[in-house]
């Protein structure tokens, strides 16, 4: 292949541009038609590195050769053409940047102006993109002590034409002037500018749509490595560092197959875009996983078996980056001293070294050789808060292969296992067995869903980031001021929260549901521990119904007894309820930022508060006035004066008592004094629209207050208006008070605004809702006028089937309907609408955005004012609004 490219590139050079054109093209289909067909990422990015070097090379060889003596003596003489960054490296995709360096001898900067232009005219007149510099050996030397990036890319430097002396000169100078100086700032600086990156790209390795390039895993924490090596030991290669003995074998085959992988997809997708595309999109994922022959299993998607290789090679070549960084780092002369001195030991095999907890040499072997020492060597270093010796914990993860599971399941190892479990530092300790492959020891399951995707657009992280995750949001509750910390703080054995947090999702990638699987996980977990019956069962139970308290707090009403006893029945006892009200929490909390709101929160806290009077045997509770009078107390401190609320704080509290509890507990002091200061402006047949813009979230609260027999579907047709204006909604809630008085809030997103959209775009959006249900205006008319619905993101051609279940069992007033679709704007009124037409009316609902999917809950009635009975109306019904929603996203499909 090599031998046809390079006869190519004579040809093009030699050829007009047009021509030059056409044959580029053909030379790079080839390229592309390679790939199709099975070549690897490191043939096609050589293979595309020498079609340009070729074209290249050759217009500077005839520019030299044919511009006059002067420009010939210089071109070959004085001046040389240099590849530079990713070109330099010899790793282009077939749309990456190309970048040129022109070095040249002072001797020659009268002709260099000439040469740079009968180089790179004729490449650009034939459309080949191409960035160049024209410097000195001393230019590239000020110019490195001065800048990162270029200091960076000219350490890739790589002689392509012209005089090699003079690049040799070059590369001395710079490797001795720039490249061996201040490597300690260089390292800080770029491992700084990589978690800026990650900060941009994404901070986690499991993104559901990576960056192959910059995303934390990707090819730049590659190239980092790179560069650390090759200023730090003049090694600017994977293999030369292996060879040299500074990368580990293991290191070096993990870092070896990742940058296979990543290059061909990065190839991929370059060649599918026809542009230089870094983003792995859903449908390209999709599209992949059906190349690479992955096939749709009952209980795993070909698309989720292909992103589980790519996360499993992100995930070791990030390990491999942060081994290698922290082994870079040189120690200060007090450092190098303390290292001389007798470390500190403990229990007899470990030793404190500087911050970190290591193995001395001579006990090395031992350690590594024992299950029992290795969980103590984790248990001491969560109780001490110390980081374990980097090359420590790569001997670990290179000896873990060799120790069988059934090493690790004795008393002695299963006592220390719960002890880290129990925290605090659970979390942390839990990450670092579980890069180490020690995790999946004691938790064989572990293994399986390493690296697992939900291809949901739910969950943001694979199985096994959102099971660590979720401890970690658990610990993070014992700071937490409301009542999920006291929960918290409460409970007696978090080593069993945590074990079951630990367990929950490890059912996911079977056919069978997760939760049934997650049980029988959750029985072998407690025999193997040791567990009593009492504590298998609360185990057991936690795994198995672990997504319970949510669907009861987000889908039904706790008011309702044949919602609430059930639920308090299942749950048992006053310390289950509080482990499964923290792991709920925990649990959502890590399926993606943000998604645990203040809303659901306080949904939580609702059903927490009613369920523990049941089980507690307390069905009054002295608390429940406390609270409220604590939360008037606060809201008459945090009133705007605008407000002219009573500073009566009985007042107060009494109106709080027209709401349900949760509003009580969900919304903030300030926002309930604006409500309560809307509802004594509202007057007779009119409407209050309250904003307030949430900085931290970038959203914007629309309260809607005014009386709920004002007008029929009053909901829906907000959700009109605001989907108009262009609007996204995120969350929303109907509140009717005892009297009467419905307060509807909607949490939105503007994005024709960042940050705070003005105040007369909050007033126009609640000027327009007024006028549509005092009946001013009509909705219809709002919409035609909008024309916004068909604006936004498409959504993937592999959406999901939307849904609607209907639960005429739960509760005995009310039909109760579940929707379940991808989100787009404009959906919520087209769903309420459907509602609308169909004779329904909404008495309470239950909205909310997951990441692209909206979950909405919706208790209604017929127009009687009584639930739906007959079979054949119930069926038309849910056909109804399906049919709706499928019309409406089809329409909307990329």
């Amino acid at each position: 292949m090599s031998q046809a490219l390079d006869a190519g590139s004579h040809m093009v050079h030699d050829a007009a541009p047009m021509a030059v054109s056409q044959l580029l093209a053909e030379q790079r289909q080839a390229i592309q038609q390679r790939l199709l067909a099975g070549a690897s990422g490191d043939e096609v990015v050589a293979a595309t590195t020498d079609l340009v070097d070729g074209v290249i090379v050759g217009r500077y060889r005839t520019a030299a050769r044919t511009g006059g003596e002067a420009l010939t003596t210089a071109g070959f003489q004085h001046c040389c053409l240099v590849a530079i960054g990713g070109y330099g490296r010899r790793e282009l995709a077939p749309h990456s940047d190309i970048d040129l360096m022109f070095l040249f001898h002072q001797d020659a900067a009268k002709v260099i102006p000439d040469l740079v232009k009968q180089v790179l005219h004729p490449l650009w007149d034939s459309g080949f993109q191409v960035g160049h510099s024209v410097r000195t050996i001393q230019d590239c030397i000020d110019l490195g002590l001065a800048d990162l990036t270029v200091r960076t890319s000219m350490m890739e430097a790589r002689f392509l034409a012209g005089s090699p002396e003079l690049f040799q000169q070059f590369h001395a100078r710079y490797v001795r002037k720039v490249v061996s100086s201040g490597f300690d700032g260089y390292l800080d600086q770029k491992v700084a500018e990589r978690q800026r990156e990650y900060q941009k790209f994404g901070e986690t390795v499991y993104l559901l749509e990576p960056n192959v390039k910059k995303s934390k895993g990707g090819l730049r924490d590659l190239h980092l490595l790179q560069w650390i090596g090759s200023a730090r030991f003049q090694a600017p290669t994977i293999r030369e560092l292996s060879d040299r003995g500074i990368l580990s074998q293991a290191d070096y085959r993990a870092i070896k197959e990742a940058r296979e992988f990543l290059l061909r997809v990065r190839s991929f997708l370059h060649i599918r875009a026809g542009m230089a595309q870094e983003i792995l999109t859903f449908d390209e994922q999709v599209w992949l996983a059906k190349h690479w022959g992955f096939a749709d299993q009952p209980h795993l998607l070909a698309v989720e078996q292909f992103m589980q290789q790519y996360y499993r090679h992100t995930m070791g070549l990030h390990a491999a980056l942060m081994r290698f960084v922290e082994r870079c780092r040189r120690r200060s002369l007090w450092q190098r001293i303390v290292r001389w001195l007798p470390s500190p030991r403990i229990e007899q095999y470990f030793a404190i070294d500087g911050e970190a907890l290591t193995v001395p040499a001579e006990l090395r072997s031992q350690v590594l050789a024992q299950p029992a020492l290795l969980l103590t060597l984790f248990n001491l270093a969560r109780s001490r808060k110390l980081n374990i010796d980097p090359s420590l914990l790569e001997d670990i993860h290179r000896h873990a292969e060799i120790l069988s599971a059934e090493q690790f399941h004795t008393p002695e190892t299963g006592r220390t296992f719960l002890s880290i479990l129990a925290g605090p530092g659970t979390a942390q300790t839990l990450e670092a067995m579980h890069r180490a492959h020690l995790l999946e020891k004691l938790v064989p399951a572990f293994s399986r869903v390493r690296g697992l995707m939900q291809f949901n657009q739910y969950h943001k992280y694979t199985v096994d980031e959102h099971s660590l995750l979720a401890v970690a949001k658990a610990e993070a509750l014992a700071d937490h001021a409301g009542v999920l910390g006291e929960v918290y703080r409460e409970i007696k054995r978090k080593d069993l929260l945590h074990l079951a947090l630990l367990l929950h999702d490890l059912g996911k990638g079977h056919e069978e549901d997760h939760s049934e699987v997650g049980k029988r996980l959750a029985e072998e977990t407690a025999a193997r521990l040791g567990f009593d019956e009492r504590e298998s069962r609360t185990l057991v139970m936690l795994v198995h119904r672990h997504l319970l308290m949510a669907h009861t707090a987000f889908r039904r009403d706790p008011y309702d007894e044949k919602v609430l006893l059930p639920f308090a029945r299942e749950v048992g006892t006053p310390e289950v309820l509080r482990k499964l009200m923290a792991l709920t929490a925990a649990d959502i909390a890590a399926v993606g930022p943000d998604v645990l709101t203040k809303w659901k929160e306080s949904l939580l806290v609702e059903l927490y508060l009613r369920a523990m009077q049941e089980v507690s045997g307390e069905r009054e509770t002295a608390d429940e006035p406390q609270r409220l009078a604590r939360i008037a107390d606060d809201v008459v401190a945090q009133s705007p004066g605008d407000q002219q609320l009573p500073a009566d704080k009985a007042w107060i509290r009494s109106e709080l008592e027209q709401f349900p509890l949760r509003y009580a507990y969900g919304t903030s002091p300030r926002r309930i004094a604006a409500h309560l200061g809307a509802i004594r402006r509202l007057q007779d047949r009119g409407v209050v629209v309250e904003t307030d813009f949430n900085a931290p979230l970038g959203t914007c609260e629309y309260a809607v207050i005014a009386h709920n027999d004002l007008i029929p579907g009053l909901f829906s047709k907000i959700a009109g208006v605001m989907a108009a204006g262009g609007l996204q909604i995120l969350d929303a809630q109907i509140v009717t008070r005892k009297d009467g008085v419905v307060v509807d809030t909607f949490q939105v997103a503007d994005p024709d605004y960042q940050g705070a959209p003005p105040a007369d775009r909050c007033e126009s959006i609640g000027a327009i809702i007024a006028e549509v249900l005092t009946g001013r205006q009509s909705i219809e008319a709002v919409m035609r006028r909008g024309a916004r619905l068909n604006m936004g993101r498409s959504l993937p051609a592999h959406r999901q089937p939307a849904e609607v279940r209907i639960d005429n069992e739960t509760s005995d007033r009310f039909t109760i309907l579940d929707v379940f679709a991808d989100d787009r704007q404009g959906l919520l009124y087209i769903i309420t609408n459907a509602i609308f037409q169909l004779g329904l009316s909404v008495h309470a609902s239950r909205i909310s955005t997951r990441l692209d999917q909206v979950a909405d809950v919706f208790y209604v009635t017929g127009m009687d004012g009584k639930k739906v009975e007959e079979a054949g109306r119930l069926e038309t019904i849910r056909a109804s609004i399906l049919n709706e929603i499928e019309l409406f996203l089809g329409a909307h499909a990329a």
